[in-house]
């Protein structure tokens, strides 16, 4: 896999996946609901801490879906500590919000290297990582999990990735469609968002290769109504679609569809659940693929974990209309961090160097069920096989398989991208 070749279409398709989600503080839920803040707490562990850094971009054109990144690291850390701390000493986080700015970004990974001398940037949220990326490499900083669909853990050994990476995501996305009995894939996507243009010359070939139709047409999200692309698709027998916009959008477009008689499955992208979709009937019986495990699955333990993390240490959080998957992701990180320093055994005076030998270590690891299985080869980033399925239904998000994952073999992975590679 050529890093070219992969950044071609996976920083574009990065955007436009948290695009998708960027308006998650909907106003499908019934009032706001006050949220934090988090509670910090040592434990009542002494000595000296384990210090990691976190970015988000916390405030931004992407609030709405990562706006308590760090109040969810908080809650990771103070979790942590109350139930011993990592290898008998306390752990700390120090976040900083780089509201989504290239230039804010630079300088507060430099602050968390240089100034608080963390060992490693763990369940990152930011949006701005290829202004930091460099530098932490430099630095021998390694960055452990966080939102899994940044293009720089493609592409980058010192990023190691704690859920399904971006093109496995968007094939589930594709397989969801193809198993259901879908016999043409469609998308819409928005005229406002450049990233989202992107999205026909990813998911084209790969319908291709599921041996689905394809058909996309472009829509402006400002538009009255959506009668038009809706019959263009009906027209081309499009029975699966997955529209590129914002999430106060795509509802309007599923209506809009339907007030022509026209109901295709819908299959949004994991990253773009959102609470206020529950009660759209046009949602239900929607099916979609995401990069960890659902995360408002309670039967799954390592998700009840998170949750009860959330209601000790940030109280509300739960009940807002800010409460979507991306939040699961910084948790997700910071358990990936919690592995490795346990393999690697990882004191207060430890090195981003062994933070990585610890990773080394890691074997299909899952997280307890959080995250696909998870290796980290040697001088290569990871690149998961296997992703996570759910559906709607009854006014709640299901996961598939008993929340287990469905994974692709490699040569699979390599038709893959070959198939996405740039002519």
């Amino acid at each position: 896999m050529k890093k070219n070749r992969l950044l071609w279409w996976a920083a574009p398709a990065l955007a436009a996946a948290l695009a998708l989600s960027s308006c998650s503080a909907d106003s499908g839920d019934s009032g706001p609901t006050a949220v934090g803040p988090a509670k910090i707490s040592d434990g009542g562990l002494a000595g000296d801490p384990i210090v990691v850094g976190s970015i988000c971009s916390c405030t931004g054109p992407a609030a709405g879906s990562v706006g308590h990144a760090s109040d969810v690291m908080q809650a990771w850390a103070s979790s942590v500590n109350d139930h011993g701390g990592i290898n008998g000493h306390p752990v700390k986080v120090v976040t900083y919000d780089d509201q989504q700015n290239p230039t804010t970004a630079l300088a507060v990974a430099k602050k968390l290297v240089e100034q608080d001398k963390v060992v490693a940037i763990v369940g990152q949220s930011s949006l701005a990582s290829s202004s930091w990326q460099s530098y932490v490499d430099s630095k021998g900083i390694p960055v452990v999990g966080g939102q899994p669909v940044d293009a720089p853990f493609l592409t980058d050994p010192n990023f190691f990735a704690s859920g399904t990476t971006l093109p496995v995501n968007y094939l589930g996305v594709v397989s969801q469609a193809k198993q259901a009995g879908a016999k043409n894939f469609g998308t819409l996507y928005c005229a406002e968002i450049p990233a989202c243009a992107q999205l026909p010359l990813m998911l084209e070939p790969m319908a291709k290769q599921a041996g689905m139709g394809f058909a996309a047409e472009k829509v402006s999200q400002t538009a009255p109504n959506f009668i038009a692309p809706c019959m263009a698709l009906k027209d081309k027998n499009v029975d699966a679609v997955t529209v590129g916009g914002s999430v106060e959008v795509i509802p309007r477009i599923a209506a809009s569809c339907a007030q022509q008689g026209y109901k295709p499955t819908e299959f949004p992208l994991g990253v773009s659940l959102q609470k206020s979709w529950l009660s759209d009937p046009n949602f239900e019986g929607s099916k979609f693929a995401g990069a960890n495990a659902l995360y408002t699955d309670e039967s799954i333990p390592s998700v009840k974990a998170f949750h009860d993390a959330l209601d000790a240490y940030v109280p509300g959080l739960r009940d807002s209309a800010d409460f979507s998957a991306p939040l699961l992701w910084p948790w997700a990180g910071g358990q990936l961090f919690l592995a490795a320093a346990k393999a690697g055994n990882i004191s207060p005076t430890s090195t981003g160097a062994d933070i990585v030998k610890g990773l080394r270590t890691l074997h299909e690891e899952t997280l307890d069920g959080l995250a696909p299985p998870l290796t980290f080869p040697e001088g290569k980033p990871a690149f998961p096989l296997c992703y996570f399925t759910g559906h709607t239904e009854a006014g709640a998000f299901h996961s598939d398989n008993g929340g287990k994952t469905t994974c692709i073999d490699q040569n699979t992975a390599a038709a893959l991208m070959k198939a996405l590679a740039p002519a």
